[in-house]
């Protein structure tokens, strides 16, 4: 009686339709969030870590490992690289340390958190090895960003691609599944009985079509079978229309990490205006993130307090000299700042004179007569 009484499903004719919908929005977030991510993780990636010991940069095992050679299968580029993305990408990344002092990026972990004491690591993974001991927290670097819209708007593509799975599986089963149609020359009065007796002929044609790889069905006088299959038309998005739903995305992504979506664009209109805007709010975050988390671990609490060593970042979010050529000229003969002050904000060593107040005779105040406000002036 369902046959005669339900209204025939006819979803399946927009099946490849909806499919290539879910499918063009997962894969359209997906390529937005490598693209931003791997722009912020390729700038970070150029950052040298110094070790300063009394003012003066030092090159020792620490600069070896954080600046040439984490481990043995990663340049410090690679690994920088790596880590930066899966510290945006997860909201957070574990570095641990092993027998050899090489850094290890952990693939993944389980954090038990305590509330008095530090926290520890189990199940650590590093390349489908795990490590059967549990690192404590000072024993590890461990990098939280705390992106809370970026880290939803990720958890938006897995569930992108749960329905991108589910539409293939539903695809999927009503690709094998037989439809057909049923035309009954039935005339009142009689189809109630005709309808009893045609029910049990289709159950056997269903029994037939799934017990035998061929199943002929008989045609009779009055009825016929018939049939059919869902629509296979494809619903194609112009090459402009893809291309502007492709920089939706990424201008959704940019704005939730800090970057301005021109640099991703390759945009040259307010270059370095936006390059300005980029390394103050996101480059510079992200890296004091690191520089706080390895001074905290790589060095001593007493030496630390005590300035007598710490871990700076020198990357493309310092100026150059020749940028800050017109500023350093005027801070160093106003008498402002000392020569070793100057050369520490753009990541220079200090020199061995350089801490002696100089200042240039037009910024000197002239207290003689008309003769020495000429000198002045010269």
């Amino acid at each position: 009686m369902d046959l005669f009484t339900r209204r025939k499903d006819s979803s399946f004719i927009y099946d490849l339709d909806l499919f290539e919908d879910t499918a063009n929005r997962a894969y359209m977030k997906r390529l937005a969030i490598d693209e931003v991510l791997n722009f912020v993780a390729r700038a970070a990636s150029q950052t040298e870590f110094q070790v300063i010991q009394n003012k003066t940069p030092i090159k020792n095992d620490a600069y070896y490992h954080l600046n040439v050679r984490p481990n043995t299968d990663q340049s410090a580029t690679d690994f920088w690289k790596d880590v930066v993305y899966k510290l945006l990408h997860d909201n957070e990344v574990l570095i641990i340390q092993d027998d050899n002092k090489d850094f290890l990026i952990a693939e993944d972990f389980h954090r038990n958190e305590y509330a008095v004491y530090n926290d520890t690591f189990d199940n650590v993974m590093v390349k489908e090895y795990q490590f059967k001991r549990t690192f404590g927290m000072d024993e590890v670097i461990y990098l939280n960003y705390s992106n809370d819209k970026l880290d939803n708007y990720i958890t938006g593509l897995w569930s992108d691609y749960g329905k991108l799975i589910g539409r293939l599986n539903d695809i999927e089963m009503r690709n094998n599944q037989i439809r057909a149609t049923v035309a009954v020359d039935a005339t009142t009065g009689t189809q109630d009985q005709q309808t009893k007796k045609l029910q049990n002929f289709i159950d056997k044609v269903y029994k037939s079509f799934n017990d035998n790889s061929v199943a002929i069905v008989p045609t009779t006088r009055g009825f016929e079978y018939k049939e059919v299959s869902g629509g296979t038309g494809v619903k194609n998005l112009a090459f402009s229309e893809t291309n502007s739903v492709k920089n939706a995305f990424i201008d959704d992504v940019a704005s939730l990490v800090g970057v301005p979506s021109a640099l991703i664009h390759g945009s040259n209109a307010e270059n370095k205006e936006n390059m300005q805007l980029f390394n103050t709010y996101c480059l510079r975050y992200i890296l004091k993130i690191i520089r706080d988390e390895l001074n905290a671990k790589l060095i001593s609490p007493k030496d630390l307090m005590n300035e007598k060593m710490h871990i700076d970042s020198i990357g493309i979010d310092r100026p150059s000299i020749v940028d800050m050529a017109e500023s350093i000229d005027k801070l160093g003969s106003s008498g402002m700042v000392t020569q070793n002050e100057v050369r520490e904000a753009i990541g220079l060593p200090p020199r061995a004179d350089g801490d002696q107040i100089i200042m240039t005779k037009n910024y000197t105040t002239s207290k003689g007569g008309e003769n020495d406000d000429n000198e002045n002036q010269r």
